[in-house]
């Protein structure tokens, strides 16, 4: 069952996944478009 399993880790780390989506975040910011996966731009879009 999926009980309190909230987010989708991605295969990283706590930090390391905190970053690249900060990181992903900024890049969507400055240059309005990225290239990524579908479970990373779910994850972004929260």
């Amino acid at each position: 069952m999926r009980h309190n399993k909230k987010f989708n880790h991605l295969g990283r780390k706590t930090a390391h996944r905190g970053a690249m989506l900060s990181n992903m975040a900024n890049s969507l910011i400055m240059h309005k478009r990225i290239f990524t996966t579908v479970p990373k731009a779910k994850e972004l879009r929260k």
